[in-house]
């Protein structure tokens, strides 16, 4: 493992710029590690929710537009400003490709972000056939075990609901990660799961990124409520079994069964437990 990786574990982290989390704070670090391809550099966040460059929850991307001079694109379903290169899209596993060419994306851009609360997992699948970023973020869903691999369907109806109900567990997303030639660098408990493409940081020492088991703290970890519509626990699949099957939807549903309604249904909140995140919330909102 390269030092600079090694080090990651020690720094104490700070709120970042302007995204929801430390997580700009952390990308800078990558980054003035491995450098940057293009010029200017390149970067890409959707869903973008927001019509500002910083507005809405936080950007990932925005430290580095407004201060370091990186091109961006955003994508985002229900916002458009062209001033920021900001474009109303609604992604979905299909056209997501097409979408990035469209926009004149680089294949090989600095950094993607991917926050759409549902497919996530199946929107980085598919852009790992075409945009070799260096380092890619996904929102993980921290509520899945560490063990299994749970994903949202790739199913562009379904929305997410404001619940549990969402994106795709830590293990399921490093699964996809592996098959596309990438490793899991980093979490940012309980949002982003980053990970940055193998070549990157090989040192033929066999061992890149901390193992798996360093992150069991950022899973089984609820900070939303139960499914509003419990039967909505029925839809997510088990991706190992997905992927051992040859897709057979059927059968991955049925493996992910149990898992899905232990973590989407019960209510493991106190309610003193509520009352200390309502008050984290509301402490980091009014700070910005």
């Amino acid at each position: 493992m390269k030092q600079w990786v090694a080090d990651l574990a020690s720094v104490k982290w700070s709120r970042g710029k302007y995204s929801q989390s430390y997580q700009d704070i952390l990308l800078e670090r990558i980054f003035e590690q491995i450098g940057v391809r293009n010029t200017p550099p390149f970067c890409v966040e959707f869903g973008f929710n927001d019509a500002s460059l910083t507005g809405g929850s936080g950007s990932n991307v925005a430290n580095f537009v407004l201060h370091h001079g990186w091109q961006c694109l955003l994508l985002d379903g229900g916002h458009a400003n062209p001033s920021i290169n900001l474009h109303r899209h609604f992604l979905t596993a299909e056209n997501i490709c097409d979408v990035f060419a469209e926009h004149g994306a680089p294949a090989e851009p600095e950094y993607i972000s991917i926050d759409v609360d549902s497919t996530d997992l199946w929107l980085f699948r598919s852009l790992l056939t075409r945009s070799r970023a260096m380092v890619y973020s996904v929102e993980y869903n921290s509520c899945f075990p560490l063990d299994r691999a749970i994903t949202f369907p790739n199913d562009d109806a379904e929305r997410w609901q404001g619940d549990r109900g969402y994106g795709a567990s830590l293990k399921a997303l490093q699964m996809v990660a592996a098959e596309g030639g990438y490793s899991l660098l980093w979490v940012v408990r309980p949002l982003d799961a980053v990970f940055i493409r193998n070549d990157l940081i090989e040192d033929g020492s066999g061992e890149l990124v901390f193992p798996l088991s360093r992150w069991k703290h950022a899973t089984s970890f609820n900070h939303h409520p139960c499914l509003r519509d419990a039967s909505r626990s029925d839809l997510f699949l088990d991706y190992e079994t997905y992927v051992q099957s040859g897709g057979d939807l059927a059968a991955s549903r049925r493996s992910a069964r149990d898992v899905a309604r232990k973590s989407l249904l019960e209510d493991r909140w106190s309610v003193n437990r509520c009352m200390r995140i309502a008050r984290r919330t509301l402490s980091f909102l009014s700070g910005r």
